[in-house]
């Protein structure tokens, strides 16, 4: 009987913690698991949960780390003594992001004689630093021991490149999208939405999904919207859960405070797990974001067949190209506004929202990108080069 490849993911923050990257490694471990890839996950746990737990069908070793400025340290000492524990039962460990933190499987998988593998989860983000001071000095030390490194998008093989990263360890591999679960609906089944989650019937909704902090540009947005509101009949939707650094929901109060000021053009609503119904209820999808890796919000917009107006960050320039979506630069207002425009013209928004879903299902599909991941791990356990 053939083995299975068994993969161990490394991610920082997991279910409960909200995380796009642990929802887009769960979503891509359900499609390995059809291709015969076992995957098991280590995260931190960061609210005292179970220690071996299980979450949507998977195993969750969940590892303490230190406090304070050295907090690695212990990290690193934890996943250690998990996976000298468990080296008999896994193949691979699969790092979620490529910090200082994650780099440690680098030396680790070497030391137990396995493969390795990191995705640059932010572009000018994850390897920022690196080579600089003591810090950065470990993290390249420790990074070049990796065997792979997984882009999500040009601007971060760029990046990787201009680091003198081994070109022949660098493969891009976009995420992927559930278009199964994120998908079009009919006309009668948007209105049924709509009615559930209390939405205007007869308004063009404009739908922001994430989380609400700095980095997404939500504030920006908002006044931006402010501009228009009078005179744009639509609705903007804004839906997200409150940011891990905003602690005492300040910013989010603040940002929330503008429903007040703007009454029926603008509203908040909470995270739900059924994100994909509040995209159905959607016109069109914005997102104003100063800095993504590969943002998976614009890949399940794009397959719920909407139409999206998103800022010219790493990832939304490689799905994005002028047919299927609208690129703005939110240094140069004038160019949101126009875009916004045209997304008030129902033929316009119907056809880039069709040839969005045909994009994301020829390239940017979970099962597409799961044959890519585990075409990957043969080829590493095979020990070819590209």
């Amino acid at each position: 009987m053939r083995k299975k490849i068994s993969v161990y993911m490394f991610s920082y923050y997991f279910p409960p913690q909200y995380s796009g990257s642990a929802i887009q490694a769960i979503s891509l471990a359900k499609k390995l698991k059809e291709r015969d890839v076992r995957v098991t996950f280590i995260t931190v746990n960061h609210d005292e949960l179970a220690v071996n737990d299980e979450v949507d069908g998977f195993e969750v070793y969940r590892i303490n780390e230190g406090k304070g400025k050295y907090g690695e340290l212990a990290l690193w000492k934890n996943m250690w003594s998990l996976l000298k524990q468990k080296r008999k039962e896994f193949d691979i460990v699969h790092s979620h992001g490529a910090y200082l933190r994650n780099s440690f499987i680098g030396p680790l998988s070497k030391l137990l004689g396995k493969k390795s593998l990191a995705k640059i989860s932010l572009s000018d983000n994850d390897l920022k630093g690196i080579g600089k001071g003591k810090s950065g000095w470990l993290h390249k030390k420790f990074i070049s021991q990796i065997d792979r490194y997984i882009s999500i998008s040009k601007k971060i093989t760029g990046e990787l490149k201009s680091y003198e990263f081994p070109e022949n360890k660098i493969r891009e591999i976009p995420n992927g999208v559930n278009t199964e679960r994120f998908c079009p609906v009919s006309y009668q089944d948007k209105i049924a939405l709509r009615k559930k989650h209390e939405l205007p019937e007869d308004r063009i909704i404009f739908l922001y999904a994430g989380v609400i902090d700095e980095r997404k540009n939500v504030k920006w947005l908002i006044d931006e919207w402010r501009k228009v509101a009078e005179n744009n009949s639509g609705l903007l939707l804004i839906v997200g859960p409150v940011s891990r650094e905003d602690k005492n929901r300040q910013f989010y109060n603040a940002l929330k405070d503008n429903e007040k000021i703007l009454r029926n053009a603008l509203r908040f609503m909470e995270y739900t797990d059924n994100i994909e119904e509040l995209y159905k209820t959607a016109d069109a999808f914005i997102l104003p974001s100063v800095n993504e890796g590969m943002p998976n919000v614009v890949l399940e917009a794009m397959a719920s067949g909407l139409p999206c107006l998103v800022s010219n960050i790493s990832g939304a320039e490689d799905v994005i190209n002028g047919r299927n979506g609208i690129l703005f630069n939110s240094k140069e207002p004038a160019s949101f506004h126009s875009g916004l425009e045209k997304l008030n013209d129902l033929t316009f928004r119907t056809s880039v929202g069709i040839e969005a879903r045909l994009s994301i299902e020829s390239r940017y599909s979970i099962s597409h990108v799961a044959g890519e991941y585990r075409d990957l791990y043969k080829e590493m356990l095979n020990g070819s080069e590209r």
